[in-house]
C-alpha cells in the first residue's frame, strides 16, 4: 500500500486504533501495516480506498507479529464504529452479530489484521478509545491456544512446560516447537492429541506442575525422616542435599534420598544411617521442634 495520497487521510477513529496498539506493543513489527490502497484495491471497491465524501480511508491492516491479534479482535468487535475485522481466514462482522466465519477471500489476512470501520461520519470521526491499551494481561485459560497464537498466556503455558523440562522459548508465540511439545504432552497423558491447549489439556498441565502443598506438621526439623516419609520436609532435604545424590525433586523419602542422606552424614561427619534425625537436622541449621 502507499504511505500516502491526495487528500486522503486515514479515519479517525482508526488513527485511535493504531495508537492504541502501538502503545500496548512499542516493539512489535510494522511490515505488513498498511492503510491506503494500491492499484489492485484502487481497482475495485475497497474500504482502503478513499471516500468520496471526505478522503477518508476506513481500513486499517496491523502485522500480527509481536501482538496478541485476539486481543484486538475481541476489543474491536465491541466497539460502535467497527464493522468487520478478518484475520487468519475468519471474519468477525457486524452484519452477522460479529460471530466468527470462514473468510474465503485470495488474501487470508495471516500475516496482518484488517479492521474497518463504519462510512457514518459520526463513527469514523469517532475518538472513543478501543480499550486495547490498557486491557487487562490475558491469562492462560482466558482462550484456547493453538498455533499462531500470540500473547502473556502462551508465555505462561511455556513457563508451565519448563516446569516439565520443555525447554522452550519463553517468547508468547505459539510456534511449531511449542505445538510439538504440547501433541507430546497430550499423548503421554492419554488426551486427544491435536495440539491445542483447550480445558482437557490445561487441566492436565496445571496437574502435573503444582507444587505440592505443606503438610500440616511437617516443617523441616519437626520429626526423625527415613525411607518411606513423605511430606514437605522430605521435600526440603532432598533440595538441601541436591538432585545430584536424592534424584529429582519430590516429596518421597526413596533409596535415592537414603543415598544422598548418608553422603552427607558421613561428609559431615556423622554415622551414615541414612535417617535425619535431630544431630543431622542440626548440621542442616534446622532448629529442632521435637
Amino acid at each position: 500500500m502507499r504511505s500516502s495520497d491526495v487528500g486522503a487521510h486515514l479515519a479517525p477513529a482508526l488513527r485511535v486504533l493504531r495508537e492504541e496498539i502501538n502503545t500496548r506493543w512499542p516493539h512489535r513489527d510494522h511490515s505488513s501495516d498498511g492503510w491506503i490502497g494500491d492499484a489492485a484495491h484502487q481497482a475495485r471497491r475497497s474500504d482502503h480506498n478513499p471516500d468520496g465524501d471526505d478522503a477518508s480511508v476506513n481500513a486499517l491492516d496491523v502485522d500480527v507479529d509481536g501482538i496478541d491479534p485476539l486481543l484486538v479482535v475481541r476489543h474491536a468487535i465491541t466497539h460502535p464504529s467497527c464493522q468487520y475485522v478478518i484475520w487468519n481466514r475468519t471474519i468477525w462482522s457486524r452484519s452477522r452479530g460479529f460471530t466468527a466465519a470462514r473468510y474465503t477471500g485470495s488474501n487470508p489476512h495471516q500475516k496482518h489484521l484488517h479492521v474497518s470501520v463504519s462510512h457514518q461520519r459520526s463513527l469514523e470521526d469517532s475518538r472513543r478509545p478501543w480499550g486495547i491499551a490498557t486491557a487487562a494481561v490475558t491469562r492462560l485459560g482466558d482462550r484456547v491456544l493453538e498455533n499462531a497464537c500470540r500473547g502473556s498466556d502462551v508465555r505462561e503455558l511455556q513457563t508451565l512446560a519448563n516446569r516439565l523440562d520443555a525447554r522452550l522459548t519463553v517468547d508468547g508465540a505459539f510456534g511449531p516447537r511449542t505445538a510439538a511439545w504440547v501433541r507430546a504432552f497430550q499423548q503421554a497423558r492419554k488426551l486427544t492429541v491435536d495440539g491445542i491447549v483447550g480445558p482437557a489439556t490445561l487441566a492436565a498441565l496445571r496437574q502435573a506442575t503444582a507444587r505440592p502443598q505443606p503438610q500440616p506438621g511437617r516443617a523441616p526439623g519437626c520429626r526423625t525422616l527415613k525411607r518411606g516419609s513423605s511430606g514437605e520436609d522430605v521435600a526440603f532435604v532432598k533440595r538441601f542435599i541436591g538432585a545430584g545424590r536424592c534424584g529429582p525433586a519430590g516429596t518421597d523419602f526413596d533409596a535415592r534420598t537414603e543415598d544422598g542422606v548418608r553422603w552427607y552424614q558421613r561428609m559431615r561427619g556423622l554415622a551414615d544411617d541414612g535417617v535425619v534425625g535431630r544431630l543431622t537436622w542440626g548440621q542442616m541449621g534446622v532448629r529442632v521442634t521435637y
